[in-house]
């Protein structure tokens, strides 16, 4: 599916680029999403039992707030039968938005809660880590015991101390290795 998800975005993107109206594509985008991917709209939109022309009228109506071409898309992808793709190509028209403006998006997860300038501090380093603007995401996981684990992109910094624990296990699991000496001593 995300090579569909990709084909639609691209198109999208080459559109919105065009015209200059990458940040209204993507306010659309979000609205698609959020409408054709909710379960109960995306049933009645992929019911053949129900009328195109009422399914027409229904995503006209719930997305009468985004531009025409948005809601030309989602028409099309309720006529290929697809309208829960429309979550995978909000995905990759942002990341490709993202690379346009040169900003990573970071998943930051902490055991406890992270004042505003320690977040800074944190965005600052990986910011340099990676070369770009970071966007960062936080969620707070009591799992990791302590510490911080940030994914960017390919890049993963691990400083939580349930990792650290947990390689300390497997160091103290293993038999320490013995240097053997070289058979030319004395």
């Amino acid at each position: 599916m995300a090579p569909k998800a990709r084909r639609y975005a691209q198109a999208i993107f080459g559109i919105a680029s065009q015209s200059d109206t990458l940040d209204e594509w993507a306010a659309d985008m979000d609205m698609l999403a959020q409408t054709l991917g909710d379960d109960d709209f995306a049933a009645l939109l992929e019911a053949p039992q129900v009328p195109s022309v009422v399914k027409m009228r229904g995503v006209d109506t719930v997305l009468a707030e985004v531009g025409d071409l948005a809601r030309n898309l989602a028409k099309l992808l309720v006529t290929h039968r697809s309208p829960r793709l429309a979550p995978a190509i909000r995905d990759e028209y942002r990341a490709m938005l993202d690379t346009e403006r040169g900003i990573a998006r970071a998943n930051i997860v902490t055991a406890t809660p992270v004042d505003d300038a320690l977040r800074a501090e944190i965005v600052a380093r990986l910011t340099a880590l990676v070369g770009q603007e970071v966007d960062a995401t936080w969620r707070e996981e009591p799992e990791i015991l302590g510490g911080m684990v940030a994914r960017v992109g390919d890049h993963l910094v691990d400083g939580s101390v349930r990792s650290k624990l947990q390689a300390l296990r497997q160091t103290l699991g293993r038999p320490a290795a013995i240097p053997v000496g070289d058979d030319t001593d004395p």
